[in-house]
C-alpha cells in the first residue's frame, strides 16, 4: 500500500525542500499525507479543471509546479480561482503538493529539461544556491565527546551532502570559574579551573537548530555548556540557481533560435536584437528569469533563455547578450515530465498521469 507521504518523500528526495527560495511556499498545500494514494496527476497549475480531472480519474494526489497557496488566503469563498480550487480539492478529497523553486534549483531539476535541445558539452551553475546551515561548536570533556556527537547526530546535525555523522574534533585547554550557586561538573565554586576539553564542530540545518541545541543541553555533562553558533553561506554541490551550458560546438544565433522554437509547447519566441556573433554558452532560467541577465553576462553567456523578462531587459540586452523568452508556462511545462519520471522511477507500476486540462493561461492569436 502506497501512501501519499511515500510519493512526497520521493519528490523531496529529488527536490529537497531546503532548495526552495525563502519567499517560496512549496510543499504540501492541501490534504492528508497519511492517506492511501490512489494515483497521481501532474500539472503546472492547480486549478478547478485539474482538480476535477484528478477526481474523475480516481486519483487523490495532484502534484504541481506552482503553489496554489503562494499568497495567503483569509477566506474560502467562490470569489477567486485559488479559493474555488482549494474548496473543490477539500470536497473531492484531493491532496495538492507543489515543487516550485526547489525543483528549479535542483541540479537535475527543471532548468536541465531545456538542455536536450542543444548539444551540450558541460553544465555549471549560473548562481550558487547557499545552504541554510550554521556551524555549531561546543566544548566538552574528551571522555564525553562521542556521546555528545551521537546526540547531535540523532537530532539532525552532521549532514554534508551524501555524508552523515560528520564532525571535526580537536583538543585544547578550557578555563572557567564557577560563581556562587553554581553546580560545576568539574572544579570548585570560586576557583579557576583549567581543564583539557574537546571542541566538537558540526553543521546544523537552520530549521533544526533549536532541536539540536536542546539535544546538546540534554547530553552535555556541564551545567552551562559553552558553545557558539555561526551562520554559514556554503554553496551546495547538488543545486544551482539557473544553469550555464557550454555547447560542444558554437552555433549561429539563428540556429539557436530555431532550436529554441522547437521546444515542446513553445508557440512564440521573443528575443533581443541579434549581436551577429556565435553562441556557445547558454544560460537557462525557467520562469521569470530576466533578472538573471547581468549574472549571465558576467559568467560569459552568449544567450539567456528564460520564460519571461521585462521590456527594459530587452533594451539592456542590446550589444551585450541575446535575451530569449518563450513564455512563462512554456518554459515550465516540462516540470510535468520531470515529476512523472521522478515518481515512476522510484515507484514503478503506479498510476501517474499528466493532466490533460493543464493548459497555458496565456493564449495566442495569429
Amino acid at each position: 500500500m502506497i501512501r501519499i507521504k511515500d510519493v512526497l518523500s520521493v519528490l523531496e528526495e529529488a527536490f529537497p525542500p531546503l532548495l526552495a527560495e525563502t519567499w517560496d511556499h512549496s510543499g504540501l498545500q492541501v490534504g492528508d499525507p497519511n492517506a492511501t494514494c490512489t494515483g497521481v496527476l501532474v500539472a503546472v497549475e492547480a486549478t478547478e479543471s485539474t482538480v476535477e480531472e484528478c477526481a474523475r480519474k480516481g486519483y487523490n494526489l495532484l502534484v504541481t509546479h506552482h503553489p496554489i497557496l503562494f499568497h495567503p488566503l483569509y477566506r474560502i469563498t467562490p470569489t477567486t480561482y485559488q479559493e474555488r480550487t482549494i474548496a473543490l480539492a477539500l470536497c473531492k478529497g484531493i491532496t495538492i503538493y507543489a515543487a516550485h523553486t526547489n525543483a528549479d534549483n535542483a541540479w537535475d531539476g527543471l532548468n536541465r529539461m531545456l538542455l536536450p535541445y542543444f548539444d551540450v558539452q558541460k553544465t555549471e551553475a549560473l548562481e550558487e544556491v547557499t545552504e541554510r546551515v550554521s556551524k555549531l561548536s561546543v566544548m566538552v570533556p574528551p571522555e564525553n565527546a562521542d556521546s555528545l556527537k551521537n546526540a547531535l547526530f540523532t537530532a539532525g546535525a552532521g549532514r554534508i551532502g551524501q555524508y552523515e555523522k560528520c564532525a571535526y574534533t580537536f583538543v585544547g585547554e578550557g578555563q572557567f570559574k564557577p560563581l556562587s550557586g553554581a553546580n560545576p561538573y568539574i572544579g570548585k565554586e570560586g576557583s579557576i579551573s583549567i581543564v583539557t576539553e574537546a571542541c566538537v564542530s558540526v553543521l546544523v540545518p537552520n530549521e533544526r537548530l533549536g532541536i539540536v541545541l536542546a539535544a546538546l543541553r540534554e547530553a552535555h555533562p556541564y551545567e552551562e555548556p559553552a558553545y557558539d553558533v555561526i551562520p554559514l553561506k556554503n554553496g551546495r554541490s547538488d543545486a544551482a540557481s539557473g544553469l550555464i551550458a557550454t555547447l560542444q560546438q558554437p552555433i549561429t544565433e539563428d540556429e539557436a533560435l530555431e532550436r529554441i522554437a522547437s521546444i515542446e509547447q513553445v508557440k512564440s519566441v521573443s528575443h533581443s536584437l541579434p549581436l551577429g556573433r556565435s553562441v556557445q554558452r547558454i544560460a537557462v532560467v525557467t520562469g521569470s528569469g530576466g533578472s538573471f541577465m547581468n549574472k549571465a553576462i558576467a559568467r560569459g553567456a552568449d544567450l539567456l533563455l528564460t520564460g519571461e523578462a521585462r521590456y527594459n531587459d530587452f533594451l539592456d540586452a542590446q550589444g551585450r547578450i541575446l535575451l530569449v523568452t518563450v513564455g512563462h508556462w512554456e518554459s515550465e511545462q516540462p516540470a510535468r515530465a520531470l515529476f512523472h519520471r521522478v515518481i515512476t522511477q522510484k515507484i514503478p507500476n503506479f498510476a501517474v498521469e499528466t493532466a490533460e486540462t493543464d493548459i497555458n493561461p496565456i493564449q495566442y492569436k495569429r
